[in-house]
């Protein structure tokens, strides 16, 4: 993983945590399984998200449901509540004609 660069990185974390705290940040069916199994909830995820102060670029977004090219995945390294070191990904999610942006989704949250 690789960050982001110097200029992008504060103003995709700014992105992000704008959007989480505007409750447009959805959750995947998998983020919500890793969730459930490493026992975080909504408040490691807030704490996680709204206390970062780096992100890293992991790679664009390959598999077969990635349906646009700039779907990007980045990771944000943190603490939970209980003090447990863990990580997140987020995905930038764009429309597949159009190339607008659609949402960010969380789609991995759990224990490092």
């Amino acid at each position: 993983m690789t960050p982001i660069g110097t200029d992008l990185d504060d103003l995709v974390l700014r992105t992000i945590q704008e959007a989480y705290f505007a409750g447009k940040v959805r959750k995947t069916r998998d983020c919500l399984e890793d969730m459930d199994r490493a026992k975080l909830y909504e408040a490691d995820v807030e704490k996680v998200l709204m206390d970062a102060n780096t992100i890293e670029k992991v790679m664009s977004a390959t598999s077969v449901k990635a349906s646009n090219p700039y779907n990007t995945h980045y990771v944000i390294r943190g603490t939970s509540t209980k003090g447990v070191e863990v990580y997140c990904k987020v995905c930038s999610n764009y429309h597949p004609r159009t190339n607008e942006f659609i949402e960010w989704k969380l789609t991995s949250f759990e224990n490092k």
